[in-house]
């Protein structure tokens, strides 16, 4: 709208008889205004609203060169949250997969457990050492397992 008040010299020559002072009358609402006799004066209030839409314009340039800016710093921003979220995301995932891993280990020490535990006559029984062998045995089997799995994701960089 301002470029186009720029281009048209009507519109602004519009604007310097409408910025005079101008007079309503009562009875019709006719507008009189007065228009400057000297075409010097005329001239100098055209250059002058012309240069306050020009100062107007470029304000506004500036204005909207200042607002892309900031969408785009917002947008930046919101590319780096959003990575930084998928970045924790990630460490969760990892985490329950670790989780995962110890469970299943954890829990084949319970089946065999389980197993010893079904009143079967295996004979270790009679042995004092065999629950503490057992038990050991279980142990380090799921301690093992566990190592083994966690290098086994950590060569696959799963982990």
């Amino acid at each position: 709208m301002l470029l186009e008040l720029l281009e048209d010299p009507n519109e602004i020559r519009r604007m310097t008889i409408i910025g005079r002072s101008c007079v309503i009358q009562k009875g019709d609402g006719s507008v009189e205004c007065s228009i400057p006799l000297d075409k010097q004066i005329a001239e100098e209030e055209a250059e002058e609203i012309e240069m306050l839409l020009e100062n107007y314009l470029q304000r506004c340039e500036s204005c909207h060169g200042q607002a892309e800016r900031l969408l785009d710093s917002a947008k930046e921003m919101e590319d780096s949250i959003a990575v930084n979220l998928s970045s924790r995301r990630l460490e969760v995932s990892r985490l329950e997969l670790l989780l995962q891993v110890g469970t299943f280990c954890t829990a084949l020490g319970a089946l065999i457990a389980g197993i010893f535990g079904m009143n079967l006559k295996s004979y270790l029984e009679e042995h004092v050492f065999a629950f503490w062998l057992t038990t050991a045995g279980i142990i380090f089997g799921a301690i093992f397992l566990f190592v083994l799995m966690y290098s086994y994701l950590k060569n696959r960089k799963i982990l």
